[in-house]
């Protein structure tokens, strides 16, 4: 195949990729592996497309071989950072990020070493990364959003959701940020109030509010009333409100509740380390530990790394018979 032909490939593939089209992707790859299959081009679009369609244990095995191969290629570096930033290896995304933007200074990494400098808690060096790429990704002023509430500094990440929401008026996701940010504003007897008022008219918290509010009623001795909120929703919660009411409940100690909710939202969090040993300890706290073993079992043959786990778990239950 000429080498022009195999550039068409390389165009087609980005645009596939670029757009989500995903099956067509898939098909010019396999055209791609046969022409080309060793080039560098062609491994990162196979790590790519493994990203893309979240095959994240075949991801990465490769990127460990793509980073011993091409270990000069910014974009490699740059796919691999991705893929510990997805499975929430943070120390290896900033190493990855930084030889990528050593190799190929790009405001694209700028963004991702800023989101993942923030994940690490280093604020002043993830907000300097974040303000040289927020003119350019729209991304950056929410980024930017949640550096600041990570810093406590609740004004101004209300003031970047806005900046975002002015640009983009129906991002649902920024608005429920926006709403999620003035409920923490709140005293907590204001946040109570309001969404009794709307529990009074037959309305229930909106998502964005609800994690806090069940907060403040466990910070405000209304342990009671939290649980009984929470055991409402159990079940019906999609996974994003669920994680986030499992660390409120968990941070509460009230480790039942936060065991039931990791273990709904355990399969899509197997890479997450902190959130397995959270689960865990949770589960030991209120002797459910049999459940989460069976539940892991039931997902070992997928994720094989599963089974030290397994093993763990079950010679701490020996131990305490």
């Amino acid at each position: 195949m000429s080498k022009a032909t195999i550039a068409a490939l390389h165009h087609n593939l980005a645009r596939a990729l670029k757009l989500g089209q995903l099956e067509e992707a898939t098909e010019i790859l396999g055209r791609l592996k046969q022409e080309s299959p060793l080039s560098k081009e062609t491994r990162g679009f196979e790590l790519e497309l493994m990203l893309r369609t979240s095959r994240l244990d075949e991801a990465e095995a490769l990127s460990s071989q793509l980073l011993r191969l091409f270990p000069n290629s910014a974009r490699i570096q740059f796919l691999c950072g991705r893929l510990s930033y997805r499975l929430k290896h943070y120390p290896q995304a900033e190493g990855c990020f930084r030889e990528s933007h050593r190799l190929y200074p790009s405001l694209q990494t700028q963004l991702w070493l800023g989101k993942t400098l923030t994940q690490r808690g280093a604020w002043d060096e993830a907000e300097s990364f974040l303000l040289a790429a927020r003119d350019h990704y729209r991304l950056a002023h929410l980024e930017l959003g949640w550096l600041y509430e990570r810093k406590g500094d609740l004004v101004e990440a209300l003031k970047s959701y806005e900046t975002h929401l002015e640009s983009h008026p129906g991002d649902e996701f920024a608005l429920q940020q926006q709403l999620r940010v003035k409920a923490k504003m709140l005293d907590p007897e204001e946040l109570v109030s309001e969404v009794e008022t709307l529990s009074d008219i037959g309305e229930p918290a909106p998502d964005a509010v609800f994690p806090e509010y069940v907060a403040t009623l466990f910070q405000t001795g209304n342990s009671q009333r939290a649980r009984q909120e929470v055991q409402q929703r159990l079940g019906q919660v999609e996974p994003r409100l669920g994680m986030q009411l499992a660390w409120v409940c968990h941070h509460a100690q009230a480790f039942d509740l936060s065991c039931t909710l990791f273990l709904q939202f355990v399969e899509g969090n197997l890479s997450n380390f902190k959130y397995l040993v959270a689960l865990e300890s949770a589960a030991g706290k209120c002797n459910r530990v049999e459940e989460v073993v069976a539940a892991y079992r039931a997902l070992a043959s997928a994720h094989p790394k599963l089974h030290g786990r397994i093993k763990a778990l079950s010679r701490r239950m020996r131990q305490r018979r």
